[in-house]
């Protein structure tokens, strides 16, 4: 029965903030690689200590609850161990598959140069671009608000998921086949097109639906 004990953990990023200041940092072993080190765990533990706390969440990576007194230094920490931090607010943030495990990495090449164009670019509201590395998108690209899917020198690009809640859909196919020469401009006029139209902190999916018929969508698509 340890699956349904202690289901009302006694350590949440609200409590711990009831009686300190805390901040949460969001972890993972890099954009594609999925796997953690023993060392990296056994890091991630001294850094968060007795006082904070740990959780896994469902965006490939780990939340940890550490007091912001010492944020600089844990973060240091975290880093020379070679993990990631995740980039907070409303900002383009890249996730990607672990493309089989790196026994399918023809598309991580053209997933890094995108990672360092387009990661931390500031948006309305924050912007989840998945990278799937085959036609089997099993990392759910379709349901990030811009989800690529590689398919042999190119993407198909699928826009508007609604990613939760009770009327959550997968997004639709908004263009097929663009090349990875022209995908980071072809993303880059996407997120700009965001930025220039959208109502204040409007999400995306709800930009994308409120404007999908418009001459701009088009005059892309044509492109």
């Amino acid at each position: 029965m340890n699956a349904f004990r202690n289901n009302i953990p006694e350590k949440t990023f609200a409590t711990l903030n009831e009686h300190g200041e805390y901040t949460r940092l969001g972890i993972s072993p890099g954009i594609i690689n999925k796997h953690y080190t023993p060392a990296q765990f056994q890091k991630m533990a001294e850094v968060v200590g007795e006082s904070g706390a740990i959780k896994y969440s469902a965006s490939y990576s780990i939340l940890l609850s550490v007091p912001t007194k010492g944020l600089e230094k844990a973060i240091k920490s975290l880093q020379e161990a070679g993990l990631y931090i995740a980039k907070q607010g409303s900002i383009v943030a890249m996730k990607a598959c672990d493309f089989c495990d790196g026994d399918k990495m023809e598309a991580a090449a053209i997933t890094a140069q995108l990672y360092n164009a387009l990661e931390g670019i500031e948006v309305p509201k924050r912007v989840r671009l998945n990278v799937n590395g085959c036609a089997s998108a099993c990392y759910n690209a379709v349901y990030d608000d811009i989800g690529l899917v590689y398919q042999k020198d190119s993407f198909d690009i699928y826009l508007g998921a609604i990613p939760m809640g009770a009327h959550a859909q997968a997004g639709t196919l908004f263009a097929k086949r663009v090349s990875i020469q022209h995908i980071e401009d072809f993303l880059y006029q996407i997120i700009t097109h965001y930025k220039a139209f959208a109502r204040p902190e409007e999400p995306f999916y709800r930009f994308y639906r409120r404007t999908h018929s418009a001459e701009f969508w088009q005059t892309l698509k044509n492109e």
